[in-house]
Order: C-alpha cells, then sequence, then structure tokens
C-alpha cells in the first residue's frame, strides 16, 4: 500500500528502464499521461467511497487465490487484452495492473511480516501508526523525485470513461486532487490523510518524520538490512514483466 506519490516516482523509472520492450516503452511515453495516472488510480476509493476490494480486487487479510489483475480481468474481461484497447485507456490499464500488483506484494512482504498482526514488537494500533509513518516518509523521499510536470501530465486525462466499476466523475476528482499536490509551492497532503484516518494528531507523525534517526530505530530497524530496496527492484522487475505482456496480449487470465 505504498501511497501515491511512491507510485508515480516508480512509473517514472519504470520508463526509463532497458527491460521494457522498446516499442512497449515507447507507447507508454507516447501516452504517459493515462499511464502515470492509471498508475494512482485504484485508490481512486479515497473519493468515491467505495470499498477497497472494488478497486483493488483482493482483501487485505483473507486469502487471495488469484492476483489482483486476474480478478479484475475475469470481471470486467474487457480489460484484460491491452493490445486491444484504444492507447490511452490501454496505457491507463496497464498502469493500473501494475499498481495493483505492487500494493499485493507489498501487503505480503512489508505489512504482514513487519507490521501485521502476527509481528511480536508493540501492540497492533502501534504498529499500524508506525507503518502509516514509513508510507509517510517514503512519500516525502519520493516526492521531490516527481517529474516537475506532473501536474500537467495528470490534468491532461480530460476524457477518463475507461472503468467500468467506477464513475468517471470520481477519477477526475481524484485526478485533481492529484494534480492540486504536484503543483509548485503544493502542500503534500498525506500525513494529513493518514492522522485523520487514525484518529491521530499529524504532530504525532512529523515528530517521527523529521528525525531520521527515529525512523531508523523505531521502524527500519525492524527489518533485514536492505528490506526496501530488495522491495523496489523487484516491484520494478517485476512490473516490467507484467507491462512487457500485457500490452503484448499474453497476460494469463483466471
Amino acid at each position: 500500500m505504498p501511497t501515491p506519490f511512491y507510485h508515480l516516482v516508480l512509473a517514472q523509472d519504470i520508463l526509463c528502464d532497458k527491460r521494457l520492450h522498446a516499442d512497449i516503452r515507447d507507447f507508454l511515453l507516447t501516452e504517459r499521461s493515462a499511464f502515470l495516472f492509471g498508475n494512482t488510480a485504484p485508490d481512486v476509493q479515497t473519493v468515491s467511497g467505495q470499498a477497497r476490494e472494488e478497486t483493488h480486487f483482493f482483501s487485505i487479510d483473507g486469502p487471495n487465490l488469484f492476483s489482483a489483475q486476474q480478478v479484475m480481468f475475469a470481471k470486467y474481461p474487457e480489460l484484460a487484452n491491452g493490445a486491444m484497447l484504444p492507447a490511452r485507456r490501454s496505457s491507463f490499464i496497464a498502469g493500473y495492473s501494475i499498481h495493483l500488483m505492487l500494493d499485493q506484494m507489498w501487503i505480503r512482504e512489508i505489512f504482514h511480516p513487519i507490521f501485521g498482526s502476527r509481528a511480536s514488537w508493540k501492540d497492533f494500533s502501534e504498529r499500524l501508526f508506525l507503518h502509516n509513518v514509513l508510507r509517510a516518509y517514503l512519500d516525502q523521499r519520493d516526492y521531490v523525485r516527481l517529474s516537475v510536470d506532473m501536474e500537467g501530465l495528470l490534468l491532461a486525462n480530460r476524457s477518463v470513461y475507461w472503468l467500468p466499476f467506477v464513475e468517471s466523475k470520481h477519477l477526475i476528482l481524484w485526478r485533481d486532487l492529484l494534480a492540486d499536490q504536484c503543483s509548485p509551492g503544493a502542500v503534500v497532503r498525506t500525513v494529513d490523510v493518514f492522522a485523520e484516518r487514525m484518529g491521530r494528531k499529524p504532530e504525532e507523525f512529523e515528530n517521527l518524520l523529521c528525525s531520521e534517526d527515529s525512523i531508523q530505530n523505531q521502524i527500519i530497524s525492524r527489518m533485514e538490512p536492505g528490506t526496501l530496496e530488495r522491495f523496489r527492484k523487484s516491484a520494478i522487475v517485476r512490473s516490467i514483466a507484467t507491462l512487457n505482456d500485457y500490452l503484448s496480449g499474453d497476460f494469463e487470465r483466471v
């Protein structure tokens, strides 16, 4: 469950990676606005009020026999073959798919083993809080790497009738919410959103975020050395494989 800015920066890195098939990279660069927006779009539930399973196609706690992408394509087969969709919609769904994959990876490899109900350090509510502090910390790190034209790239998505399970008005609200935070001098709202969700004060987050030692001692030290970097590298490799398959029509269906 990385933040939208983590997803956006990872998508930027993917577009520069030579392991992405050259023709697919050229295609996604041409449709970069839709691809980048798609990488954030599952989190539209923030403004649509939908249950998380309606936009992410997996349960955080329940058994998931298939990948979230496979479940989405089984429910909405018109989305399943990226090679057959119009270019902008195909790029958007490609980005949407790797967001789903990345979230499932995060739950399986970061959240459950380190912060989940079976972890033994501190109590569960405090681990949830520190998990969100970690997400905000990574968010701050990645925000400064956003393309300088990110606001315009997001706003370029004007006609967004791309998802049969989300009203377009909600995609537009989500687009505008993100674009506003990418404008020059904007205030990023990640901490405020997390604090409101948890019933905590923003200052509780900020007190940790302003201290690298606190982040290292209270959170990073709970992980094996290099965990976050290995996760990011693996996420890029798996995302590229998913894109190469989906946009060439070879994605495995349920």
